[in-house]
Order: structure tokens, then C-alpha cells, then sequence
């Protein structure tokens, strides 16, 4: 709000000169008519044109358009109160849909934040009790399959063993989705990495990760947004696009204090009127750019790929 105060101050300091110099207009042609005037004896002139013509009034007609003057200046005073009134209206609620969407903007950080802490806690509890558990029965059928007992009950037992080893993995892979565990220890950069290379050994798709002087402090929030958003990108890749590369480059431009983030796929693409509004994943990394004031671009043409254009503030402070 104040800086759309201060913008009006400065509009008005600008026209200002522009007033100025609209009033010395005027003066100088009042000046320069009043001298012809005086030279020609404008008035007596027209007195004695119109007193020839007295029949037709043409004496009267001078001060009816003086007064018709009048009026167009009173008509255009009040024109110019309601176009100050509209405009100040205009201001007040210009200003009051830059507080709503300041508003909006925190309350989506703040859900995401809740949302990770709660992903957090999560893979905490899935990987306190639920792995421990899967840890013990695999123990436990080990030991039934080393002891004396009879074919089918060390079948059983093997079996028991597979499944707890299969139910071991899927919580290790919905870890890694929840809260990849490489983004607390080692950093964004390694966690894109460990993302990056899962993803091709599961889909078979390349993905190249390029990274340029990532060495700044980064939030959380910065982070797991940047994360999230190559995450939903590379799902998208693999179910929609039919890709067979994807390219993702990641830079630091400490000058504007930006971080910019390049997502491109050689896929089929998608027309323009579809990818604006394309589904809960891009709606959900724009709400997530969105809550960090960030800024979030689609390239995208049938049979050209996509390109997703991210940048974010830089934040060296942890939220």
C-alpha cells in the first residue's frame, strides 16, 4: 500500500512541470490576443458590425457566449471532480487488491509450510516405526527359515521375508517422496541429483542436472519449492509428455538476487490454450511460486516439448 502511495506522489510530481507549462499556454495567448485587440480596436469593430444587424441581435450574442463559455467551465470542473473521485476510488481499491493478494500470497506459504512439516513428521513416523516393524519380521522369518522345522513352515517363512523386503522399499519410496532425506543432510543440489537419477533408472528417460554456483544459504522454503517443482515436472515428463530427455538447469544470479530455474522436455508438447490451466500439478507449482513471490513461465507447442521458466528470490536466511 505505501508503495502504490508513493507511485501517486511521484505521478503527481511529474505532471506537475506539465501544468506548469499548460498555464504559461494559456497566459501567453491572453497576452498576445489582448495586445491584437488593443492594436485593432477588436471590440469597437465588432460593436459597430453588429449594430448594423441590430434586427437580428447580434449585439446580445457576445455575452451569451460568454456565458456559454461559463458553462462549458463549470461543466468541465465538474467533469474533472468525478474523474478525481473515480480515480481515488480506483487508487483505494487498487490498493485494497494488493493487501488481498499480500494476504493470500502468506496464507499459501504458511499452508505449504504446514504441509511439509507435516510430510516431515510423517516420514519421521514411517521411518521410526513402520521400517523398524518391517525390520523385525524380516528378523523373524530368518530365524524360522535357520531353524528345524518343516518344509512348508520355512516356505512361509521365506515368504513372510519377501513381503516384509517389498514392504521395506515401498516405505523407502514414499520417504523419498514425502521428505527426501538428502535435502536436509547434504543439501538441495544433492537432493536434485538423488531425484534426478532414481527417476531415470526407474523410467528409462535421460535427465541431465545442471547446476551453476549454487552456494548460498538457501531457506527452506526455497529449497523444498524447488525441489517440489522439478518432482511434479519429472512426474509430468514420464506420464504426459512420451519424452526421451529432459534437461533441467539451475542457476544462482546473486547480481538481481534470483535463482532461475529451466525445466525442458523433448516430449509432444501441448497447445497454448491447454497448459495454463492443465491440471492440479501445474496449479500446484504456481500457488507454490506464487507464495515466495516468485514468477513461473510455459513454452509449450504440439510436438515441440514443454519448457517451464521458474524464478524465485534468493533467501540466505533459513524459515
Amino acid at each position: 500500500m505505501a508503495t502504490t502511495t508513493d507511485e501517486n506522489v511521484t505521478d503527481q510530481r511529474r505532471h506537475f512541470p506539465a501544468a506548469l507549462s499548460d498555464l504559461g499556454v494559456i497566459a501567453g495567448v491572453v497576452v498576445c490576443f489582448y495586445t491584437l485587440s488593443t492594436h485593432l480596436n477588436l471590440s469597437e469593430n465588432i460593436t459597430g458590425f453588429t449594430q448594423s444587424y441590430e434586427h437580428w441581435q447580434l449585439d446580445e450574442l457576445p455575452l451569451t457566449l460568454l456565458l456559454l463559455s461559463a458553462g462549458f467551465v463549470w461543466f468541465a470542473f465538474r467533469r474533472m471532480l468525478e474523474t478525481r473521485r473515480e480515480l481515488n476510488q480506483r487508487i483505494r481499491a487498487q490498493d485494497k487488491i494488493a493487501e488481498l493478494l499480500t494476504h493470500n500470497r502468506d496464507l499459501s506459504q504458511r499452508l505449504l509450510q504446514v504441509q511439509e512439516n507435516e510430510r516431515r513428521a510423517l516420514a519421521r513416523e514411517l521411518h521410526d516405526e513402520f521400517a523398524q516393524n518391517c525390520t523385525a519380521i524380516r528378523a523373524e522369518a530368518s530365524y524360522i527359515m535357520n531353524s528345524p522345522v518343516s518344509e512348508n513352515v520355512g516356505m512361509s517363512a521365506k515368504r513372510i521375508s519377501c513381503a516384509a523386503e517389498t514392504l521395506s522399499s515401498m516405505v523407502r519410496d514414499i520417504l523419498r517422496r514425502l521428505r527426501p532425506a538428502t535435502l536436509d543432510s547434504l543439501g538441495l543440489e544433492s537432493a536434485l541429483q538423488e531425484l534426478c537419477e532414481t527417476w531415470e533408472e526407474q523410467t528409462g528417460i535421460a535427465c541431465g542436472l545442471f547446476t551453476r554456483d549454487i552456494s548460498l544459504q538457501l531457506s527452506d522454503s526455497t529449497s523444498i519449492t524447488i525441489f517440489r517443482l522439478v518432482q511434479e515436472s519429472l512426474t509430468n515428463a514420464a506420464r504426459h509428455a512420451e519424452a526421451t530427455q529432459v534437461k533441467i538447469n539451475l542457476q544462482q544470479n546473486s547480481s538481481i538476487g534470483k535463482l532461475s530455474l529451466t525445466i525442458q522436455d523433448d516430449g509432444k508438447g501441448m497447445p497454448y490454450p491447454d497448459y495454463p490451466h492443465s491440471g492440479f500439478g501445474l496449479l500446484g507449482m504456481r500457488e507454490r511460486v506464487a507464495a515466495l513471490q516468485g514468477d513461473i513461465r510455459f513454452f509449450a507447442e504440439s510436438g515441440c516439448g514443454l519448457c517451464i521458466a521458474v524464478e524465485l528470490p534468493m533467501k540466505s536466511t533459513v524459515s
